[in-house]
């Protein structure tokens, strides 16, 4: 098969190879943190509002300043803008093990180390994940993100898996012990990592910052069809994800489970958006079923997250959390591999940094999901949101013809 000679031909390039390892080790810590604080909130706070806050402010700094890192990364060496985000990771991880260890960790503590961590997440998309789609070249480019995809939805089922058990074992300290340790090794990795992204042949002017900025916001007003792939980002992270910050509340709360359970429950949405990303690498995918695949991918999740609100037993839970993963799939694997397509390369940086705005959209989803959990109770949080989501997502369907041609031209 063309594709598995194709991975196989890019975890043999360097420079792929480490971008790909940064990916694996600083998800896992993400995914491992997400889990381990909202464990910690529920035990501390018992508040659904405060559960949904720290994933608030994780995601907070994409929504700040998403759009604004994703100018500077036009205009910086990328190896210098990752190796500054991983360092304060890396601090900000050993800083939470040293509170936890002298028993003085606090809610606020881990309040303020969330967001400080979303302020490495805005580096992703606009700085590593472009490398990607440098270094893998036009004609690699869909096995070099869905491979990328595939792992990252492997550490959403390993992070909150381990990080569950090292809470139930070690305490808060254990679990950021693991996630300073992944920082560090990523921080050992950069040093390899393109200096520079690819040259796009085009001059740039000396241009301010504000004005790179404005130029970006003034292509996505031409450019309607990138709009749309934008506003389904949005929709799954104001009325999709955020069901996974509900999992520690109704895993508390409605199936009675403790954190190591908690923790393999909230794997599963990880393990089956791994398995999705699996399956859509094995049978490869033509660039006109990518709308498709991002668009439907998106409505299955939200739809399974409305079945999951009814679930009152643990098994079946577990099962349409898995299959809410596999429809995530679809969703992760195509995102950025729509936008670096359709975007000029002198303006990927931008628009990358455009869509890490439009992720951090999400801090309106955990806000009204927190407040529908604190008001009604997790389970019927999630059937509102689900709800909501759902109509948003068939108004859009129903305005967009490319996506029931399957023409995925720019």
């Amino acid at each position: 098969m063309i594709l598995p000679r194709r991975i196989t031909e890019l975890l043999g390039d360097a420079h792929y190879l480490r971008l790909w390892l940064i990916g694996v080790f600083s998800m896992a810590s993400r995914w491992l943190e997400m889990l381990v604080v909202g464990v910690f909130a529920v035990e501390t706070t018992g508040s659904p509002v405060l559960v949904a806050l720290l994933v608030i402010l994780r995601m907070l700094p994409l929504a700040v300043f998403g759009s604004i890192v994703g100018t500077f990364a036009d205009r910086l060496a990328p190896r210098l803008l990752l190796h500054l985000g991983l360092l304060l990771a890396t601090l900000v991880s050993c800083a939470v093990l040293g509170l936890a260890l002298s028993g003085l960790a606090a809610y606020w503590h881990v309040a303020l180390a969330t967001f400080l961590s979303g302020l490495v997440w805005t580096t992703d998309m606009p700085v590593r994940r472009r490398l990607i789609g440098d270094v893998a070249g036009p004609e690699r480019i869909a096995a070099g993100m869905s491979l990328d995809s595939a792992t990252s939805n492997a550490m959403r089922l390993i992070g909150p898996l381990f990080g569950g058990l090292l809470y139930h074992w070690l305490g808060l300290g254990g679990a950021f012990g693991l996630a300073a340790a992944l920082y560090a090794l990523c921080l050992i990795l950069t040093p390899g990592v393109p200096a520079a992204f690819r040259d796009s042949g085009t001059a740039r002017r000396a241009a301010r910052v504000l004005g790179d900025l404005r130029e970006g916001f003034r292509f996505l007003r031409r450019e309607r069809e990138v709009r749309r792939i934008l506003w389904v980002t949005v929709i799954f992270n104001i009325w999709g994800f955020p069901f996974v910050s509900m999992i520690p509340v109704i895993g508390s709360e409605s199936l009675g489970l403790n954190a190591s359970g908690i923790g393999g429950l909230a794997a599963l949405e990880g393990g089956g958006a791994f398995a999705g990303a699996l399956l859509i690498a094995a049978l490869g995918t033509r660039p006109g079923s990518y709308r498709r695949l991002y668009f439907f991918g998106t409505a299955s999740y939200v739809a399974l997250a409305f079945v999951a609100g009814w679930m009152t037993e643990t098994a079946p839970m577990a099962a349409v959390i898995f299959c809410a993963g596999l429809g995530a799939a679809g969703f992760s694997t195509m995102q950025t591999t729509l936008i670096y397509g359709m975007a000029p390369p002198e303006m990927r940086g931008r628009l990358l940094g455009i869509l890490s705005l439009t992720i951090g959209a999400g801090v309106i989803g955990f806000a009204n999901i927190g407040l529908m959990g604190e008001l009604f109770g997790g389970a019927n949080a999630v059937r509102i949101v689900a709800a909501e989501g759902l109509l948003a997502l068939v108004l859009l369907g129903l305005r967009w013809p490319r996506l029931w041609r399957g023409d995925d031209a720019a």
